[in-house]
């Protein structure tokens, strides 16, 4: 048996497995901090049918709080920023998850938005094309935000794209605890808050070590405890 065979075994016992035992991934609910509280939220939503079990789509989400609305950076067919009231909303109709939350002064965090502004229009000039898969795609550029703007939050593992490098690469990872080594074909992921993965045609398995769960294949991503 293969590896993307043997993979895609797992993936169908995993989906089993939550959607019989779902009481058993304890997430915490999807809720922005108040208005008047600075902060970078990093979410995701299912993505629609076929491929809903198995894929989710990223988008950060900036208060610097009395200066002006919400702030939601995305990539659709190009990655952009845009003011918003819908910080929860998106092209889709399925789960919406919170998977980080960055609180600090105002100061702090209108640094990131600066280096958000300005990383975003560098991300297109450097990623003029869009693959679902490997990538580059919408999750690429939500990891690559996280990592260049000091956001320490790890993407789900259904978040397809968010491991890609090119043809081959290596990076600390996004919670900034560990390393990664990706190809196209194959990768594998090893850090102390984030655990040991491993990346195979863009399914990831592997397990947490803290909070203690396994990384799977199939959304939510993990059978375990939430990792916030």
């Amino acid at each position: 048996m293969n590896q993307a065979r043997l993979l895609a075994h797992i993936a169908l016992a995993a989906a089993a497995l939550t959607s019989s035992a779902g009481c058993v991934v304890l997430r915490r609910p999807t809720t922005l901090p108040p208005a008047d509280k600075p902060y970078v939220a990093v979410l995701s939503g299912e993505m629609p049918e076929p491929i809903t079990m198995v894929a989710r789509h990223a988008w950060i989400v900036a208060n610097v709080a009395d200066r002006g609305p919400l702030l939601r950076y995305e990539l659709l067919s190009r990655a952009f920023k845009e003011p918003t009231t819908r910080p929860l909303d998106y092209f889709g109709e399925g789960d919406v998850a919170l998977h980080g939350i960055v609180e600090k002064d105002r100061g702090s965090i209108q640094k990131i938005v600066e280096c958000l502004d300005e990383e975003t229009p560098r991300y297109n000039e450097e990623h003029p094309d869009y693959w679902p898969i490997p990538g580059p795609n919408s999750n690429t550029y939500v990891d690559q935000m996280l990592r260049r703007c000091d956001i320490p939050v790890d993407l789900p593992s259904t978040a397809i794209g968010k491991d890609y490098r090119g043809p081959i690469g290596a990076s600390l990872t996004s919670g900034g605890t560990g390393v990664q080594f990706d190809t196209w074909i194959a990768g594998v992921k090893l850090g102390l808050t984030e655990g040991v993965e491993l990346h195979v045609l863009g399914l990831t398995i592997g397990v947490d070590w803290w909070p203690p769960a396994l990384i799977l294949p199939v959304n939510p991503g993990r059978l375990g405890f939430d990792d916030r």
